[in-house]
């Protein structure tokens, strides 16, 4: 006695649920992302000139102070009062130590709130403090 196999082509089915987790997984990594390229340039905030400006390479936890014409404080599109500033950088330099902090001054700004975010830095014990300058050339070619 002969018995004959015979095979069938089952159609394979396509595994729905990994595909929807590669594509929330890729959603979620876009999110992510994009939330941490918008470096508060949107603010208007005239930037000084200096001849030794080099552009410096973003690092991963900078955090951007800005000193508005004005003297408002903005931190992560929040307005701040220096008492509120000095909680924050507390609480980073206590979760990030060796964080960077940025400070991006209207070149029409008041000296004096920016010695006011120097000194709140300086309570927090953050010694990575950097001030954004764009070269005179970029300045001039902006005109």
């Amino acid at each position: 006695m002969r018995f004959s196999r015979q095979f069938q082509n089952e159609p394979e089915n396509i595994q729905m649920i990994p595909l929807i987790d590669i594509l929330f997984v890729t959603l979620f990594f876009f999110m992510v992302v994009s939330a941490y390229t918008s470096i508060e340039t949107e603010l208007d905030v005239m930037l000084p000139t200096a001849s030794s400006s080099v552009p410096q390479q973003r690092t991963q936890g900078e955090i951007y102070i800005n000193v508005l014409k004005d003297g408002r404080i903005v931190l992560n599109d929040r307005e701040m009062s220096i008492e509120e500033l000095q909680e924050v950088l507390n609480r980073v330099a206590e979760l990030f130590p060796g964080g960077a902090i940025i400070i991006r001054g209207d070149r029409d700004a008041a000296l004096g709130k920016a010695i006011a975010v120097l000194n709140c830095c300086r309570k927090a014990d953050i010694s990575n403090i950097s001030f954004a300058a764009l070269p005179e050339e970029a300045q001039n070619a902006a005109r």
